[in-house]
């Protein structure tokens, strides 16, 4: 091609785009409407990956404020608060939004921050975890 000719899409390449496009609409309508929208090649809906997104965000946030008090050496004495701690703290997790190895991730931590949270407020601790917001908020959300 010319350096001077501009780029002229043919007609098959204008009905891709315009798929294209009407795929990405359909998908916010339906975000928009509260209805769940298919990730393309996934079964799994946006509203629960954004779900599920949520829950690990929560779990991050509460294992840096476990072991950011004075109770956090008492809770790395235990393995499976050292192995949370590794897996979400210190370890590389999966970047990409649509694989099937994110998705599993998520529902790992979304799995861990539940038996972490039956954990805490089953401990002798639990009614004062219950006496702080934050703790009765995750509690509802996720219990």
């Amino acid at each position: 091609m010319p350096d001077n000719e501009f780029y002229a899409p043919d007609d098959i390449d204008l009905l891709r785009m315009e798929n294209e496009l009407l795929a990405f609409e359909v998908r916010f309508l339906k975000t928009r409407l509260g209805e769940p929208a298919k990730i393309p090649g996934s079964s799994t809906s946006l509203n629960r990956l954004g779900y599920l997104e949520e829950a690990e965000r929560d779990l991050i946030l509460l294992l840096h404020r476990l072991s950011g008090r004075p109770t956090g050496p008492v809770l790395r004495r235990t393995r499976s608060f050292r192995v949370l701690e590794q897996k979400y703290l210190h370890s590389p997790r999966p970047r990409s939004s649509s694989s099937p190895e994110r998705l599993a991730y998520l529902e790992e931590a979304e799995r861990d921050l539940i038996l972490l949270l039956r954990r805490a407020f089953t401990s002798p601790f639990g009614k004062l975890l219950r006496r702080r917001k934050a703790f009765r908020t995750l509690e509802q959300r996720y219990l």
